[in-house]
């Protein structure tokens, strides 16, 4: 019996079509990942951008955000606490008093009239990041 040194032929290239299998979805999802490093990059400033806005408009008095939303009108227009036009990334300030506890039975919660919760709304102009949140008196 003839003692057996390497690999065969039919060996090597059993080897060689495993790794090609293997290395080519993994070869491009490498490269998704490279391309598609500057959008994410992107999308995490827009939503920095509007937690920051947000944190600083909850910040507020209490009255002054209830005062905004009043003279907004309701929560599909942008309130004066939004930034000027042409700032980049602009963000939007949406506010409204909000009926938390449902006192008028219609289950919608911008048709109550309670005064001391204020749904505030911040949101990147032309994208569709928001975050929502709720402020007590």
């Amino acid at each position: 019996m003839r003692k057996q040194r390497g690999f065969g032929y039919v060996e090597a290239l059993v080897a060689v079509i495993l790794l090609t299998v293997v290395l080519v979805p993994a070869l491009e999802a490498l490269g998704n990942a490279t391309r598609n490093a500057p959008k994410a990059a992107q999308d995490d400033a827009l939503w920095m951008s509007a937690a920051n806005k947000l944190r600083d408009v909850t910040g507020s008095r209490f009255d002054d955000l209830d005062a905004a939303a009043v003279a907004a009108g309701g929560p599909n227009t942008a309130s004066s606490l939004s930034d000027p036009v042409g700032g980049n990334p602009r963000v939007l300030i949406y506010l409204s008093r909000y009926d938390g506890d449902n006192a008028d039975g219609d289950n919608n919660g911008f048709t109550g009239v309670d005064t001391d919760l204020i749904w505030v709304r911040a949101a990147i102009a032309d994208t569709p990041v928001s975050l929502d949140t709720l402020v007590a008196r």
